[in-house]
């Protein structure tokens, strides 16, 4: 099913990209281009969700990485989704597929000697394996989806109780194969928008920091409330919003598709492209390359 959609996507992109300026244009290629008769979603939800991703990438890839884009994109997804016959997307699921399949798909990362990849858990609550997009369970061997799950899970004492040890906010996994050992180095929450959701990736990620299990990043479209932005600009008096202040105090990285003027960049709030330089560069750090 995955080289199906990835063959879909690559055959749109190299005989329309140049024809796609906006959604309308985008949503009229795509009908003029559709051959989904190869492709069996079978209503399979994360097989539909990865295909909206993948779309979402391609209007992104031909346009700009923007939350305008983005908006416009879910904004006519009944539209898409009846154009091609396939199901609607849930749009949070489409952000976490839409973020891996940009890593695994669309970012180069050169020769990839270090094998970066990123994953997904088969449970939110408690996973018994992790997988690429290729949502296969045997991706990882048995040795390296307990180890690398074990290492993650995040320790949690109680008055009078055993501890125990729980499955934090770890959206996406990413890893790296250092000397033929695959390894975790970084751990992305995603959130279309923050709301109080925010506060719990910022929990997870104060544990994971305590415990040194890897870097801990947020990505986010930032819808906004009412369409504002819930992150905003720094001042030059250093004055912002309670929910900026927190994000760049406690996450390695936050990774926004808001315009620069909506939400100024920062040494921690980057374009979201920027996530490329950074997992190569933390990979290589690792590595001592």
């Amino acid at each position: 099913m995955l080289n199906s959609i990835l063959t879909y996507k690559a055959g749109f992109l190299a005989t329309r990209r140049n024809r796609v300026k906006d959604i309308a244009s985008f949503i009229i290629e795509l009908v003029a281009y559709n051959n989904l008769k190869e492709i069996a979603l079978n209503e399979d939800p994360h097989w539909n969700n990865y295909f909206h991703a993948s779309l979402v990438s391609a209007f992104q890839e031909c346009t700009s990485y923007d939350l305008t884009n983005w908006n416009d994109y879910f904004s006519n997804s009944a539209e898409i989704s009846a154009s091609l016959d396939i199901s609607l997307p849930n749009e949070g699921q489409v952000l976490e597929l839409f973020v891996i399949h940009s890593i695994n798909r669309v970012f180069s990362f050169g020769t990839n000697d270090l094998e970066i990849t990123a994953l997904k858990s088969n449970n939110n609550v408690s996973p018994n394996y992790l997988t690429d997009d290729s949502n296969d369970s045997g991706f990882l061997t048995a040795e390296e989806n307990t180890r690398i799950i074990n290492n993650l899970k995040v320790v949690m004492k109680m008055r009078g109780r055993a501890e125990k040890r729980i499955w934090g906010d770890n959206d996406i996994v990413v890893i790296l194969n250092l000397d033929g050992v695959r390894q975790q180095f970084c751990i992305i929450s995603c959130k279309t928008s923050l709301r109080e959701r925010v506060y719990q990736s910022i929990f997870w990620a104060m544990h994971s920091r305590m415990e040194g299990v890897g870097k801990h990043v947020f990505v986010t479209t930032d819808k906004g409330a009412s369409g504002r932005s819930e992150i905003g600009n720094r001042a030059l008096d250093n004055s912002a919003k309670k929910s900026r202040d927190v994000l760049e105090s406690t996450m390695d990285r936050v990774y926004v598709l808001r315009n620069p003027n909506e939400v100024n960049r920062s040494q921690v709030i980057k374009d979201f492209t920027h996530l490329r330089e950074d997992l190569l560069f933390w990979a290589k750090d690792i590595a001592g390359h």
